[in-house]
């Protein structure tokens, strides 16, 4: 099982495209932005099918621009018919749990942080708080259409990928591997059994404005978690030549139609798709 921590949110929540680790409280800790890259991979089953953690970064920016293409159609239509800009839930990098990005973890700590452009402060803004008209409901409809000409093509076969992913921890080595895990977390002074307490802790740490505690956890994580991911790192580069080798033809035409209409909404909309970068 895996848990999401929003920026902006502190309450456990699932993924629609897999498991992802703790983010920052809106109101806590205040990071430098998270350096980017503004190149797609070559090979886009990097993004669509990430391995390890540095292959989530193409992921999470690919679910991030989803996102602003939500974002820039809701703006459009708004602008369009003379309604109020509505408030809108800014585009956020989001960590995946059961892929854990070690290296930046432990560099930059749970913060995914907000794309490029992306206002921190409507990261603290509430959507929702009062309820749309019809008109400004009709934008945000618009905006989950626009979205969805992207993430519709890639999701289905995304979220497959995630959940097989998620199983390996179920397999005997990995789970013996994290049976090591609560001893490391103590032998660093964290009184937390598992990773979902350890995430507690680190929640609390951030509630608390503590940045120098959450960049410590960042780096027991990294460090705790680094025989996990040994074990578990070889055994999900297998697990996803035998997927590739079974959603080849599913693969080779998203290899084509992704990076299109990303570069379709990039001009429609004058965004531009960017990727966390260490």
């Amino acid at each position: 099982m895996g848990a999401v921590l929003l920026l902006g949110a502190t309450a456990c929540a699932s993924t629609a495209t897999g498991p992802a680790a703790p983010t920052a409280a809106r109101s806590a800790v205040p990071r430098p932005p998270i350096p980017v890259t503004w190149t797609m991979p070559t090979d886009v089953s990097a993004m669509l099918l990430p391995s390890t953690g540095a292959e989530t970064r193409w992921s999470q920016g690919l679910d991030t621009f989803t996102t602003l293409v939500a974002n820039a159609a809701t703006r459009s239509c708004a602008r369009s018919r003379g309604l109020a800009e509505p408030v809108t839930t800014p585009g956020m990098f989001f960590r995946v749990m059961d892929i854990p990005d070690l290296p930046f973890i432990q560099a930059h700590g749970f913060d995914g942080g907000l794309a490029p452009g992306e206002s921190a402060s409507a990261a603290g803004a509430a959507p929702g708080r009062s309820t749309p008209g019809p008109e400004q409901q009709q934008c945000f409809e618009d905006g989950a259409k626009a979205m969805r000409e992207l993430k519709d093509l890639y999701a289905p076969l995304q979220a497959q990928w995630f959940t097989a992913a998620a199983a390996l921890r179920r397999h005997q080595e990995v789970d013996a591997a994290y049976r090591q895990l609560d001893g490391c977390l103590a032998g660093h002074g964290v009184r937390a059994k598992g990773e979902e307490a350890f995430f507690a802790v680190v929640d609390q740490s951030i509630q608390a404005a503590d940045a120098p505690a959450v960049s410590r956890l960042g780096e027991v994580y990294a460090t705790c978690m680094a025989p996990v991911e040994a074990v578990r790192e070889p055994l999900r580069a297998k697990l996803r030549d035998d997927f590739r080798a079974g959603h080849r033809s599913e693969i080779d035409t998203l290899g084509d139609s992704v990076p299109r209409k990303v570069h379709e909404l990039e001009e429609r909309y004058s965004l531009r798709i960017s990727f966390p970068s260490p």
